[in-house]
């Protein structure tokens, strides 16, 4: 059995597979790495990319379903009680499993860890941004890493970052169940993996969660990087529907394991919230007025409240179209460097 398995996932991402691949692979740690590629049915040479590495297995989906049931088909066929998941497009730094494999072997009850990461542009090399875990955890002591990381997946904050920085211990965290369950969700191809996953854990109180404050992975930003993406209404559309059917998994979850309705208040608000976007980016003036009034308490307590309501003006004044067509424009016109 190897010492752990990595799970790196991909849809059509010849240009960068193979260098996901290869950071996986010159991990200097002295480990026995299996690492499994699961190829969601891409249409490019991804898979001739991925079978040119030896000693890599290469999975392929029946069908194109979706990065969570691409996922849970390499999860399944892991070896190793300790998983790792890389995205197809994004760079471990050699270091990576040197920094967290000994979190694991220090604490028989450490089911889940997370760490920082670095942005990178379209060629991997790495880009000077802040990152949200670094800010949120400055200055906290690592004995308060483990329940802020509870804390932020349970109150689906932005600060805890999973994707490529995350990994689990399955013996603890009833990963059959959790596979059963994530494939019987109504829409698993229009859901995101890792929050699912990352909240299935959380909730569970007997499990203990860490963080490494190093930057450990590449998070690499370029156009096929879709997640954000709201360049046209219809992406947006699409992106917000996966939101909403995370927090509606979540939600099940929080169910499931009776977590306090101040947890499932905040899970209902997202709901919400995303219910309130995608009528509003599909032009359906009347019911995103009223959805707006419904979210409006929860985006003043995040802060939010004077930005959505520029958006929500500006949508209804000029039309989903045309506001995704400027915002875009004004986007790439803050990015252009100065001279």
């Amino acid at each position: 059995m190897a010492d752990a398995s990595v799970v790196i996932t991909c849809f059509n991402l010849e240009r960068y597979v193979g260098a996901a691949i290869g950071s996986v692979l010159g991990q200097d740690c002295g480990a026995e790495v299996e690492v499994i590629v699961v190829d969601d049915c891409s249409t490019d040479a991804s898979d001739a990319v991925i079978r040119g590495f030896a000693g890599v297995r290469y999975l392929k989906t029946e069908r194109n379903g979706g990065v969570l049931l691409a996922m849970l088909a390499g999860l399944a066929a892991t070896s190793s009680d300790l998983v790792f998941f890389l995205d197809g497009d994004d760079l471990w730094e050699p270091n990576k499993l040197a920094a967290v494999l000994p979190r694991f072997a220090s604490d028989p009850r450490l089911g889940f860890v997370t760490h920082d990461l670095r942005y990178a542009g379209p060629d991997g090399e790495p880009l000077d941004r802040p990152t949200r875990p670094q800010a949120a955890f400055a200055g906290r002591s690592t004995a308060d890493h483990g329940e802020k990381v509870r804390a932020g997946i349970l109150e689906i904050d932005d600060f805890v970052w999973l994707g490529s920085a995350f990994a689990i211990r399955k013996s603890l965290v009833e990963i059959d169940r959790f596979i059963a369950f994530a494939r019987s969700l109504p829409d698993p191809a229009n859901t995101y993996q890792d929050w699912t996953l990352a909240y299935w854990i959380a909730a569970q109180g007997d499990v203990a969660l860490d963080y490494v404050p190093q930057k450990l992975f590449r998070y690499r930003l370029h156009q096929l990087n879709y997640s954000g993406d709201a360049r046209t209404p219809e992406r947006s559309v699409r992106n917000l529907t996966r939101t909403l059917n995370t927090n509606r998994a979540i939600r099940d979850i929080a169910r499931m394991r009776r977590l306090p309705e101040r947890i499932l208040r905040i899970v209902e608000e997202r709901i919400a919230f995303c219910e309130y976007r995608i009528d509003l980016d599909r032009g359906r003036r009347g019911p995103a007025a009223r959805a707006f009034v419904r979210t409006a308490p929860e985006l003043r307590r995040r802060g939010v409240l004077t930005k959505e309501l520029l958006r929500f003006l500006a949508v209804q004044a000029l039309g989903p179209e045309r506001f995704a067509r400027i915002a875009s424009r004004r986007k790439l016109l803050r990015n252009l460097p100065v001279t």
